[in-house]
């Protein structure tokens, strides 16, 4: 996968993991993006706070797909990839530089859904619970991730959840 689909990923993922927390639509329980958490997390995390946030997310967000789709292997989903895509998400999310960037996407749910269709390049139906997107050959298109961002999206407007995920036949 090449560093702009990564950096896509990476984007999406925050984008939906933000949109998924309490404070927003209550996919899970968790607020790290949240405002209350910065001054939380900056003592201990002073340089890496995005990146603490991020880890929390994902992690509530792991949680609560897998809950719906179901661990085991050949099954990813946008919080649970391959171990070489997840270290690479890693890189892109500790660049200093992006950070910035990232905190714009999320300052408030208006902003966040807007970015979220940005992403969204195909139409799909309004769905609900797990949905099969493609197999493991997928995981690299970006145009199979924006059908996942699709889907996410027209869940957030229609208050339904869905799971999209990648999984062997």
């Amino acid at each position: 996968m090449n560093r702009n689909d990564l950096l896509f990923l990476a984007k999406l993922r925050i984008l939906v993991g933000y949109l998924g927390e309490r404070n927003q639509y209550g996919w899970w329980q968790s607020s790290f993006f949240g405002v209350s958490s910065q001054p939380f997390l900056r003592p201990v995390f002073v340089k890496t706070t995005l990146l603490a946030q991020y880890y929390g997310v994902k992690e509530a967000a792991t949680r609560v797909h897998d809950e719906h789709i179901g661990v085991g292997r050949g099954v990813y989903h946008l919080f649970r990839l391959p171990e070489r895509y997840e270290q690479e998400l890693h890189t892109i999310i500790c660049e200093e530089e992006l950070n910035q960037h990232f905190s714009k996407m999320i300052t408030d749910k208006e902003t966040a859904c807007q970015m979220l269709g940005q992403y969204a390049k195909s139409d799909v139906e309004i769905l609900s619970g797990p949905v099969r997107v493609g197999g493991l050959e997928d995981l690299e298109r970006k145009e199979v991730w924006q059908t996942v961002a699709q889907y996410y999206k027209r869940a957030f407007e229609a208050d339904n959840q869905i799971f999209p995920f990648f999984s062997e036949k």
